[in-house]
């Protein structure tokens, strides 16, 4: 049974026709002389053809096909080189598509953002946004259709790799005549009365709801929406409370309702936004210029969301 071709075949044929002798071949790639003469033979097996006469003492002698075959592997070797330089370049070059996934309710906040940042630094990459459940994202990054995700750590599902960008924390909003927005911070335990409207996007809802649960309170669920807008402007009407992560400049609905933002007084499993990448993915330049970018704004608080009052903007993660 023959051995397919091989460029390991190729590369040590050449080798030898360009040193004249197995032995010269096998010192100046470094293996062996048996592992040399191994793959000459499993190469003139494959081709059906000999590519060379080998005599003890004085070299080989190449045939007329083995020349034919030379040529050819010189060739072949000029355009794994080429294959090699372009996809160095792809590595290195700041150019190019980047296919980032956002989760649908940090894309307001995060997106934009890196947009405008990339547009001024980076206008050859082509920023490619893809918004939509953690899930679904993760699985884009396993499949190839994406280079890296911005989600949440306690929606990880999968064996992707996630770097740590900031932390964050949920918050409870209300409307701005009820009576828990007096209070500096809410136990939850103070919403077993109350009706709620929550996120219908999972596993989002699945974690409020199993926070709610272990602080003793069934959670009474009026209304769910995937549309963090609506849901907002339910709470504005005082029908029901909503824990959410996200406040958006001047606390206002579309239609002009104020909102209350209090923190949350329990203890709250901690969290963080991210970046999710393929695990043991070799890192290309404009990946690697997003991650750049997303840790120092983070850090020094110019990637934000905005303020409470309206009147100014703080770090995302002054803001859960």
């Amino acid at each position: 049974m023959s051995v397919p071709l091989s460029l390991r075949q190729l590369e040590y044929y050449r080798a030898v026709v360009e040193t004249g002798s197995i032995t010269r071949a096998a010192e100046r790639l470094h293996v062996s002389p048996g592992g040399i003469s191994l793959a000459i033979t499993q190469l003139e097996q494959e081709l059906q053809v000999q590519l060379m006469i080998r005599t003890r003492g004085k070299g080989v002698v190449v045939t007329d096909a083995g020349r034919s075959v030379y040529d050819s592997a010189r060739r072949v070797a000029r355009s794994v080189e080429d294959i090699r330089e372009v996809a160095g370049s792809v590595r290195t070059e700041l150019r190019g598509a980047l296919r980032i996934g956002v989760f649908n309710t940090l894309s307001p906040w995060l997106f934009p953002q890196i947009a405008e940042h990339f547009a001024a630094e980076h206008p050859a990459v082509d920023l490619q946004l893809n918004e939509g459940p953690s899930a679904e994202l993760q699985n884009g990054i396993l499949q190839g259709r994406l280079d890296a995700a911005l989600l949440y750590e306690n929606h990880l599902s999968s064996e992707v790799e996630f770097e740590r960008l900031t932390p964050v924390r949920l918050q409870l909003a209300v409307c701005a005549g009820h009576p828990l927005a007096t209070m500096d911070a809410i136990p939850l335990s103070y919403l077993r009365e109350e009706s709620a409207v929550l996120l219908a996007m999972r596993p989002a809802t699945d974690h409020v709801e199993e926070i709610l649960r272990n602080a003793g309170v069934a959670p009474k669920v009026r209304w769910r929406s995937a549309n963090v807008e609506t849901i907002r402007s339910l709470v504005a009407r005082g029908l029901g409370y909503t824990i959410i992560m996200g406040r958006p400049h001047g606390d206002q609905t579309y239609d002009g309702r104020p909102l209350v933002y209090r923190p949350i007084a329990d203890d709250l499993p901690p969290n963080f936004i991210g970046l999710a990448t393929a695990p043991g993915a070799r890192r290309m330049a404009r990946l690697d210029a997003l991650a750049d970018y997303c840790r120092h704004a983070l850090s020094t608080g110019s990637l934000t969301a905005p303020g409470a009052d309206g009147e100014g903007q703080e770090p995302l993660h002054g803001r859960a």
